[in-house]
């Protein structure tokens, strides 16, 4: 059992193909705005982006989420933002159609962002062009090299830095993941692709490895129940 986690899985996520109705997708979404809630996504991400925010001292902040799915997490931090009087301008990004409808459902009444389909290996922005930059449970997509070249990107795009919100793989989560989603959704997409994602998460020996592809220099920081929140400098500052 051991072998089955020393790695990082290649097993693809259905989610990623096109076998599936709409419906299946939408489900899928509400499913992982529930995870982001319960499992963890949201604390972690709320830890480490609000203080670097108030780090700043500036009350005009613009951020980007990548592979945004419904937008949930953007929302949560523009939330923050009004109660404290701060001027949030958020660009969501996402390349899959039904994710960017459903993200725009979500942000209707946040003017604050806007929701753009784009690829996030050739996103149309300059350097420097956001103050922090964000993705969540959207690196595991990706093997190792492509994962580095991604935050290549993300922190040439970010002045501030970059923050990454993923899975930790450990037997624990793998076998935690697969009872609870068989107990609480009878979507088949979150069945499968909530213990692949696990399986395709990371330890800590695979973000030493990423960076290093990368070029750069991250902290790494676990979060209860097995989330990482990585935190990358962002090197496009003017």
């Amino acid at each position: 059992m051991a072998n089955r986690f020393s790695e990082r899985s290649r097993e693809p996520e259905w989610i990623d193909g096109s076998d599936y109705t709409g419906e299946e997708f939408r489900d899928c979404l509400s499913d992982l705005r529930r995870i982001n809630q319960l499992l963890g996504g949201q604390r972690a991400l709320a830890r480490h982006l609000f203080p670097l925010i108030e780090a700043t001292g500036r009350s005009h902040i613009r951020l980007l989420d990548i592979g945004t799915g419904s937008a949930d997490l953007p929302r949560m931090v523009v939330e923050w933002a009004r109660q404290r009087g701060k001027r949030v301008d958020f660009v969501v990004v996402d390349l899959h159609p039904l994710a960017v409808r459903e993200a725009r459902d979500w942000v209707v009444d946040y003017p604050e962002i806007l929701v753009v389909q784009a690829d996030a290996f050739q996103l149309p922005f300059v350097e420097g062009g956001f103050d922090f930059v964000m993705a969540s449970l959207f690196l595991h997509h990706f093997e190792d090299e492509a994962a580095a070249r991604l935050l290549q990107r993300l922190s040439r795009v970010a002045r501030e830095a970059f923050l990454i919100n993923d899975l930790r793989r450990h037997p624990l989560a793998y076998y935690s993941i697969r009872c609870l989603t068989w107990l609480f959704t009878r979507n088949r997409l979150v069945r499968h692709d909530a213990a692949v994602s696990v399986l395709r998460g990371f330890q800590d020996a695979d973000w030493r490895k990423i960076a290093g592809l990368a070029g750069l220099s991250i902290g790494v920081h676990r979060h209860f129940p097995y989330r990482y929140l990585v935190i990358g400098e962002g090197t496009g500052a003017e």
